[in-house]
Formats: structure tokens, sequence, C-alpha cells
């Protein structure tokens, strides 16, 4: 054993005793015998246990949870419930708590008999006494306020109803608004209150646990506790400050929830808190407590009957736009968007009437996503428009599917709906939206169930690709060890748009995955809730091994029956029925035979499948889900990381199935390639492009050049290129088990430290980096100078060595003149001369500049040069590829910020409020500084564009920051001018600048690493 290890051993046990003069309790004594991993120990030490204050932290599948729970609660030293959403987890951590010394039987899984250490599930508390806790507490408290407000308590109520009746709007808002207020407030509510909500059983259980003395409560997989759960939760905690205790919640999970239903995000939040220690995925796989792993993706196009369908609703939105926008009166409405209404609404004092291009700029100005729609849309429907010409690269192309039908929805608002002669048409437009998926009113637009999104989640394409992904991992050097997951949403899904045969599902994917000829070595098994599915070629070998894995505790196995009728959709495929067991058998059984080899295949629901099941031996995954959400994405990834016995070198690959609408259809829209983003947001995996780097989002699936060809597919680039050519790329650079593994470099040293970096392309965004640069400029401007004087000095000097007097005088005029000519210009030259030939290092003085800005703002401390760090990645042959920037040092946030500011920057120009316009910088004491007067002059008259760059937004904030920002800019960058957007001409310079980003690499972006 290290040093280290010792030391964590060390640190883990010290943890789990008592400190100096602390009452003992009665966990006080339980201490764990066995070795902390290092991550372990790291939460014990930096995560001080404070009674009433919450606990929150988060580590992956696999990376010992329970454990941790159990030390932090030992640390407490008071009783403690465990709280989990399955039986099967429950009765692990009754397990690993009678595992630990001390723990002497005092642990305990029945509510009628509670113990030191007590587990049960969320829903032996979670009984509630009405189906809408919240909505009738938060009622109540709609009366008490009208009460208070001088009604009685039978005329407040009939308000209220009367209210629901007449406008049931109102009263859904009326509602949600003090349920939200609730929510907020719930830890702290009255017990009484919130004892409202639950069943009397389950009060009658909160109270025999505060009686008992439980004062810590353990919450695993603390992110399903939303809604219900948070409130059981919240009451007991009540409950216990009511009885005098103080209450330490202790959450546990391996991902945060979702915050897209914020109200219950807030009531989670309000319960345990902000995260308090974050395990990352890559410190378990480096400590060898989880698998290596590698994330796929694979991509399909919708099937000829899926395509026909669309084509329907594109012939309908090329359709309404040509009635409603290909008009003279939907081209005024356009021109309208980008002109605005009046002259002096642009030009201010109505001095002089405003040109197109300051309408344009003010149009951009004022609200960017419409102007932007607009001009694409013009762009689209008239090409030669006057308009055109004075539009940025990004708005002249054809809007997508999403700005078109923004923008039809403004036009009916803003043309038909006020004339009620043009009733037909708004009823019109508004029964095409329906079919594409929006609802519109005279409130705006808003997104229903988008029937593209769905067709394209639920592709039979995608079953296909079942087959395709275990062709490439089976033709691998490990194929033989291959044992694969095939996951779904559903077992029957609900859409039927677009196809002409069964409903999506795991039953379709199963029927496909039964009649591909790679997948009959794998003797695949469906797995539902309701369906147990094989493929009639392998009753044979299946039915006997289920049979004895269904086995009952006497050795009287219940047989397995094949139902004798054929199973509907799909002749190779024969349903078998398990009566006398459950699901949860079911599952267990199956997972029996996944590792034993015997089958090699299964799919399944996410509701099976997902979290909770624990199969070791699985180590393919292939997500055919619409799930996004990091916690359900996070949980599914964690059923292939989990170390297997059978196979010690294992390596886990999962794999995402996208489906994109092909090029050669006018339809922009990629609701599934969205997913995928989202899928991969949050986790963590080895950098595509460069296994030494560990980082977070779909870089960890997708080489540079991948996402590059998947953009040009979505954005119907031309010549279009296809499916199968990102497939092949995909196919041709994909690395095998053996290669992550040694990528991963399991148990080497590694400084568990998240950092925020910002890539910048090269020659990126850089705008003193193309053209005749001031730099070039001043440098040459000085070397004719010197070389001027010091040819006249020589020929002075003539007279020096005769020793006349005019010839001594003027040598030491012309040597007096080089001093003060190039005396004030030095650093200058110094810098420009660095700047010139590295552009890391004029990456390094803007990123110096930024820091110190966003300092001298108040938003990051202090960063010396040394935190600062521009690290060039290598391209082809030799070529540098990107540029990242970061700061070490200061919080998460202070990096991310300072990395945020830097692709802001870099970046394209939006509506900032200042601009710098590089290399123009004002000389006001040109005698003094001959030499950069004449360098700017040279430069201005050589370079092709005027350059400009957003002043961040952290830094603009304030007139004298961005002055600052400024002066530290010609300081150390090079001259410049600040221009503060607050006149007509200001917004026609913001409207030049993105003009003249016009073919410039893809723009920067914010990358968190791990290392």
């Amino acid at each position: 054993m290290t040093t280290d290890e010792h030391a964590a051993r060390d640190r883990g046990a010290a943890h789990e005793r008592p400190a100096a003069g602390a009452i003992p309790g009665p966990l006080s004594s339980w201490r764990f015998a066995g070795e902390l991993r290092r991550y372990q120990a790291d939460v014990l030490d930096r995560v001080p246990v404070v009674p009433g204050e919450p606990l929150h932290v988060v580590a992956p599948p696999g990376s010992g949870k329970t454990l941790l729970g159990l030390l932090l609660a030992a640390r407490r030293g008071t009783r403690t419930l465990v709280l989990a959403p399955t039986a099967t987890i429950r009765a692990q951590w009754v397990r690993s708590a009678d595992a630990l010394e001390g723990a002497d039987g005092q642990v305990s899984d029945d509510p009628r008999a509670l113990g030191d250490v007590t587990a049960l599930t969320y829903q032996m508390l979670s009984v509630l006494e009405t189906g809408s806790p919240l909505t009738d507490l938060a009622v109540e408290a709609w009366t008490r306020e009208l009460v208070a407000g001088g009604r009685d308590e039978e005329a407040a109520a009939r308000w209220i109803d009367d209210l629901r009746s007449s406008n049931p709007d109102e009263h859904r808002a009326g509602v949600a608004r003090r349920s939200r207020a609730m929510r907020r407030q719930l830890a702290r509510e009255d017990p009484e209150l919130l004892a409202g909500a639950l069943h009397p059983n389950a009060r009658e259980l909160v109270d025999r646990l505060v009686s008992h003395g439980v004062e810590t409560v353990v919450l695993d997989e603390c992110h399903h506790l939303l809604d219900h759960w948070a409130l059981v939760v919240a009451y007991l905690a009540s409950r216990i400050r009511q009885a005098g205790g103080t209450p330490l919640l202790i959450g546990l999970t391996a991902t945060l929830p979702s915050s897209d239903d914020q109200d219950s995000y807030d009531l989670y939040t309000s319960l345990l808190g902000e995260v308090d220690y974050e395990v990352p995925t890559p410190a378990v796989v480096k400590e060898g407590n989880l698998s290596p792993y590698r994330d796929h993706v694979w991509f399909v196009e919708p099937t000829e009957a899926e395509l026909r369908f669309l084509r329907g609703h594109e012939e309908q939105l090329v359709g309404l736009v040509r009635e409603s926008l290909a008009t003279p009166d939907g081209t005024a409405w356009l021109e309208q968007q980008l002109r605005g209404d009046r002259d002096d609404a642009v030009a201010g004092d109505g001095a002089r009437p405003a040109t197109d291009e300051q309408r344009v700029a003010a149009a951009f100005a004022a609200d960017f996503p419409v102007a932007e729609s607009a001009a694409r849309m013009l762009f689209d429907l008239q090409p030669t428009h006057p308009l055109v010409p004075l539009l940025h690269e990004a708005a002249r192309r054809a809007p997508d599917t999403e700005q078109s039908i923004r923008l039809l929805a403004r036009w009916g608002l803003d043309r038909l709906l006020p004339d009620p002669a043009r009733g037909d048409e708004w009823r019109r437009l508004k029964r095409v939206l329906v079919d594409l998926g929006y609802t519109l009113t005279d409130r705006g637009v808003r997104r229903a169930r988008d029937p593209i999104d769905t067709l394209l989640a639920s592709s039979a394409a995608k079953d296909a690709a079942v087959g395709d992904v275990l062709r490439l991992e089976l033709d691998q050097p490990t194929g033989p060890l291959v044992k694969a997951v095939v996951v779904t949403d559903h077992a029957v899904h609900g859409n039927k748009h677009g196809s002409d045969g069964p409903p999506a599902g795991a039953l379709r994917t199963f029927d496909a995955v039964v009649a591909d000829p790679t997948t009959s070595r794998l003797r695949p098994v469906l797995v539902t809730a309701r369906h147990l599915r094989v493929a009639a070629r392998d009753l044979d070998v299946v039915v006997p091994a289920l049979t004895a894995a269904l086995g009952r505790a006497d050795g009287d196995p219940l047989p397995v029956e094949v139902v004798p009728d054929r199973t509907p959709g799909a002749p190779e495929v024969r349903q078998l029925d398990t009566a006398g067991h459950g699901s949860a058998a079911v599952v267990a059984a199956v997972s029996r035979l996944l590792t034993d080899g015997t089958v090699r295949l299964v799919v399944g629901t996410r509701g099976l499948l997902g979290e909770g099941w624990d199969c070791p031996a699985v180590n393919t995954l292939i997500d055919l889900t619409a799930v996004a959400t990091s916690s359900a994405t996070q949980q599914l990834r964690g059923r292939t990381l989990r170390l297997d016995p059978a196979w010690p070198e294992k390596v886990a690959h999962n794999w995402t199935v996208t489906a994109v609408l092909p090029a050669t259809t006018t339809l922009d829209a990629a609701p599934d390639v969205s997913r995928l983003v989202r899928k991969h947001s949050r986790l963590w995996g080895l950098l595509r492009s460069d296994d030494t780097e560990v980082v977070r989002g779909l870089e960890i699936a997708l080489t540079d050049e991948h996402r590059a060809l998947l953009g040009q597919i979505v954005g119907k680039v031309r010549p279009p290129r296809t499916v199968a050519d990102l497939n092949g790329s995909v196919e041709a650079v994909m690395p095998s088990r053996e290669a992550t593994r040694r990528a991963w470099r399991v148990g080497e040293p590694y400084a568990d430290r998240e950092s925020t970096v910002a890539v910048v392309d090269s020659p990126g965004r850089v705008p003193f980096r193309s053209g005749p640069t001031f730099e070039l400029a001043l440098i040459a401007v000085a070397l004719l100078a010197v070389a001027g004087l010091l040819g006249s000095a020589n020929v002075l000097s003539q007279g020096w060595r005769l020793g006349t007097g005019p010839g001594i005088v003027a040598s030491v005029v012309a040597a007096g003149i080089v001093v003060w000519a190039v005396r004030p210009v030095w650093r200058q030259l110094v810098l420009a001369s660095r700047q010139l030939f590295s552009t890391a290092e004029a990456h390094r003085r803007v990123a110096r500049v930024v820091v110190d800005g966003l300092h001298r703002a108040g938003r990051v401390p202090a960063y010396g040069e040394g935190d600062l760090s521009v690290v060039a990645r290598p391209g082809p042959l030799g070529t540098t590829a990107s540029f990242e920037v970061a700061v070490s040092g200061g919080s998460p946030d202070d990096q991310e910020t300072v990395a945020t500011a830097m692709a802001e920057l870099f970046g394209p120009v939006g509506n900032p409020r200042f601009l710098l316009e590089a290399e123009r910088g004002e000389i006001s004491d040109a005698w003094r500084r001959p030499l950069l007067t004449v360098a700017l002059l040279l430069h201005r008259a050589l370079s092709r564009r005027v350059r400009h760059v957003p002043v961040p937004i952290q830094i603009g904030r304030r007139r004298a920051d961005a002055e600052a920002f400024a002066a530290d800019w010609s300081r150390r960058v090079g001259p410049c001018r600040l221009h503060e957007i607050d006149s007509p001409d200001d917004l026609v310079r913001v409207s030049r600048a993105r003009r003249a980003l016009e073919g410039t690499p893809r723009a920067p972006f914010v990358r968190e690493q791990w290392s």
C-alpha cells in the first residue's frame, strides 16, 4: 500500500470516530474496516457534517455512495433513516450497514421494528391523502388571504370556486403562484399544514420515527426527491424540529434532477441546497472501480414511409409560406421587420432620414431573432432584394423550420388577426400550424407535440441501426465478449405518424433484431413489464436455462411456457409465459443468462433496465430512448460501467442512435441532433480527437471532422453530404476497446481537478491576425526609420572623424533623433514582434486583458501571470488547430466566467453595448510618438477592412470598466478605439462588424475538462 493509500485509509477511519468531547451516539462507534477509495476519503475530508445543514453528494453508479452515506451518518452519531427508491436498493443498504464494525444487529428494514439504522423505501412514507396535495394547500392559502382581506371563509371559498368556472386560466395561475411559494418554503412549513396532505398511516410512521430518535435522514438516489416524495421528507424534517431535534438530510445521487420542471426543482433544492461534492466518473474509472468506457454515435435517416410523411409537412409549410410571405403583402411585411416603421425611431432627432443600413441595424438591435428570421426569409424568397447585401452571412441563408413557423405566426398576428376580412386565412394558418406541431392563439405561438420530433425520435430506421452497431462491435477482436442491451422508452409507443408498420417501441425493435442475421448468434431476449419474448430458433436453449434461473427457493422450478399462438407481427418470435413470477424475478433471471453467456443481447424498456438494474456483464449499451435529462442519461450509462469479474479488462461502449433529416429535404429541423447534444452535455469521457484529455460534452463521441460533417448535413450545405458519409467517417476512426483502456491509464495518478477552457480555432477570429497587421506596419516603419537615421549618421560621421564642429553636432543630433523616435515605442516594437510571429502570444495577451478587465469589474479574483494558460492544439501537417485559453485557481464559476468572456470576445458579434475597433487607435500627441503615428496611418491605408470585437458582457456593464479594458488593450495588444453603441451610426458599425466575419471558422466555445 502506498503512502497516499495509507493516508486515505487513516483519513477515512478518523472520520468514522466521533470528535473529541462529543457525546457518543448510537452510530458513533460504527467503523469501516476496509480501505477507502481516494475520492471517498476526499468527500469525508472536504464535506463537514453540520447538524441542520443538508449534505448533497453526487457520485456515479458503482462509486460506493452507500458506504459514504453510512460514514457521514456515523459522524453525526444519531439514529438514522435511509430512504431508497426500490426494495432492491434498500436491501443493499441493509447489507452494507450490517458489514460495518459496531453495527451489532442494529440495522432494520422493518417499519414496525426500528433500528439504529432503518432502511425503508420512499413509498412507505409517501402515501398521500389526495392526488394533488400542493394544489389543495395552495387553495387553502388563497382562502386565508381572502379572509385576511375582509371576506368570511365561506364567501372566500365560493369566490375561488366561481373563478375556477368562469376563468380557469386565472384560477390555475393563482394556484400555481401559491404552489411555487409553498415549494420554496416547504422545508420550513408548519408540520400540521404539511400533515394535511399525508395519509394517516404515513403520519403514524413518521411519528414513530421521530419518537425513536431519528435525526439523520439519508436520501438515496435523491434526484427522485420531487413533488410528493419531497413533501414527505419536508414533513419528516419539520416533525423532527418540532420534537426538539435537529434534522440532518444527506442527499446521495448519481446525477442532479432535470430543471425542466422548475417548481419541482425548486422544491428539491430547498431541501438539499447546492451540491457539496461531486465525484466525477473519470476519478472512479482511474481508481479501477468502474470500467473504462467510450461513447459512440450512429446516425440514421428516416425510412421511405417516414420521409413521405415528412414531405407532406414540407409541402404544407412551403405552401403556407408561398400563400403568405411570397406575396406583395408578405414582402412588405418582411421589409417592415427589417426597416421599421418610422425614420425617427432610427435617426433619433429626425434631422435626416435614416438609411436602409441604419434601419436594418436598428432592427437587429431591437429584436435580433425576429430580424434574423425575417432576413433569412427575405433572402430565400427574393435573393436579389436591395436589403440582402446589407445582411451578415448568417442571415443570408434559408430560414430553418422553426424560424419559418414563428415568422408565419408573427405575420398572422400582425396582418391577419386584426383584419376581420381575413378571418378564413387566420383559421387556415392555425390549422396548418397545429399539423406542424404548434398552437397559435391571440397571445402568440407555442410548441405543442412536434410530429417531426416524435417521428425522428421513434424512427424505424433506429431499429435497423441496432444490427449495424452490433456488426461493428462483433467485428472487433473483442467481439466474442460483447454482451449488449438495447433500451427503448416504451414497450409500445403511441406515435404512429409516418409509419405503415407496427408502432414504435421495444416490441418493434425486437422484431427487427430477430430478423437481422447479425444478431442470430446472440440469442436476443425481449423483457418488459408485460412481455418476455425470444426468437423461435432459440427456444430449445433459452427456455430450459430461463426455467432453471427462475427456480424457487425449495428447488422446484416453475415451468416457463411457450405461448402456443404465434406472436402477432413476427413469425420468428415467441412469447413466453412466466406465471407465478413477477417482473423483478424475470429481469433477475435474464440478467443471470446474460452473465453466463446463454444470452448476449437483451432488448427492454428504460423503466425496467434503467436505474436500479444491476448486471455487471453488460458492456455495450445501444440507447434508442428519447430521454435527454442528465439524470436519465447518466443512469443509463451506469448500466455498462460496473466491473465484470468474468472480464477483468472490460471496456464499456455506449451508443446513441440519432435520426437526421437528409440534406435533400427542405425541412430544416434537427430535434434529434439537439437531443444528442443534451444527452452528452453532462457526460464525462475521453476527448474523441485527443485521448489524453477528459472532457464533458458531445466532443467525447464525435471528432471535429464528424461534427463539421454533421453540421453540413443539418445545414443543407451543397453539394449535399449523406448520413452514409458520416457513418463511414465514424467507422473509419472507431478506436478499439484495448486502445480505450490504454487511453484511460487506469491506476495512474490524477489531480482530480475540473477546469473550464475557451476553445478558439486557429487562425481563429483574432481580429489583428488577418491582412496587413498593425504589428507588421509598426516594425516596418521602425526599421526604415532606424535605417534612414543610421545612414544619415554615417554620412555625418565623416565630419566627426575630420573633427569639424558641424560634423560632431550632426552626429549627436542624429543619435538623439534615433533615441527620441524609438524610445516611446520600444515596448510596442517588442510586443509587435512577439505577436507577429506567435499567434499563441497574441492570444495570451488578449486573455490577460480579458482577465484583468473581469477583475476590475469585480467578476473574478486577481490572477497572476502563472495562472493564465494558452495551449496550442496541433492540427494536420504540423499546423495549429485551435487554442485553449483558461485560468487556474479560483472557483469553477470564476473559471467559467473567464472562458465565457473569451468565447464572447472571439465569437460572432451579437448586440454588444461596447465594440472595440482594433488597430484603429487615436494618437493625440503624434509629435511625441511619430513612428507609432506613421505606422497607424500606413496600416489604415493598407488594411482591407475594419476589424471589431465585442467587449464581453461582464466587462461592458459599466462605461468605466469598458474604457479601462480599451486602455489595457492599447497597452498590451495594440491600438484600438472604443465605441459605445448608442447611435444609428454605431448600430451600422455593429452590422458591418457582423458582415466582416464572413468566412471565419467555427465560433469559439466553452469546454469543461477534468485531469
